[in-house]
């Protein structure tokens, strides 16, 4: 495999990962980093709010991202 300017693909590490029900009613985040996780939360409004808002604000918090836990 290579990128768009024919050089070989580095290889990626997955260093989160962010689940949500199909329903939409339950997510949770889980950071490979620090080895948190933080939820679940439960209802459609707060997995809403814990989706547009985790990949930003866990990062704060992470000591492995040089947040504060």
């Amino acid at each position: 495999m290579t990128d768009n300017l024919r050089r070989p693909a580095r290889p990626q590490r997955v260093l989160a990962a962010l689940f949500v029900d199909l329903e939409g009613v339950r997510a949770r985040y889980e950071c490979l980093r620090c080895s948190t996780t933080e939820g679940p939360v439960h209802g459609a409004d707060d997995v809403t709010a814990f989706v547009a808002s985790i990949r930003t604000e866990h990062p704060k918090r992470c000591p492995k991202q040089g947040g504060r836990r």
